[in-house]
């Protein structure tokens, strides 16, 4: 396999009516989604059988899990261990730019 380098500035797309959410690599083991939103966009909280990783490329959200809510912005990286609800809002007034790294087939 060939290394590969994802530009998240080039690759970021917005919808106006939902989040925008595009998967920008896959292999056997696992997925890397881009997740863009707009302001008063969210990820409902939701669960995977193994562990998410997020990472804030820009702006900043509202991060719920396990009933806990707490600020994160760019440059935060969130482990959630598999099974543990969690979601995220665009409370501000920018958009908010997300990688999301999970497990094949989660």
């Amino acid at each position: 396999m060939k290394t590969v380098i994802l530009d998240t500035q080039k690759l970021k797309k917005f919808n106006d009516a939902k989040r925008h959410r595009e998967t920008i690599w896959s292999d056997e083991q696992a997925n890397i989604n881009l997740i863009c939103m707009k302001p008063g966009q969210e990820v409902m909280t939701h669960t995977h059988h193994g562990n998410h990783i997020w990472m804030v490329t820009e702006g900043s959200g509202e991060f719920l899990s396990a009933g806990e809510t707490q600020v994160i912005d760019s440059g935060k990286i969130v482990i959630v261990p598999a099974l543990v609800e969690h979601g995220i809002r665009n409370v501000s007034k920018e958009n908010l730019v997300l990688v999301s790294i999970t497990a094949q087939g989660d």
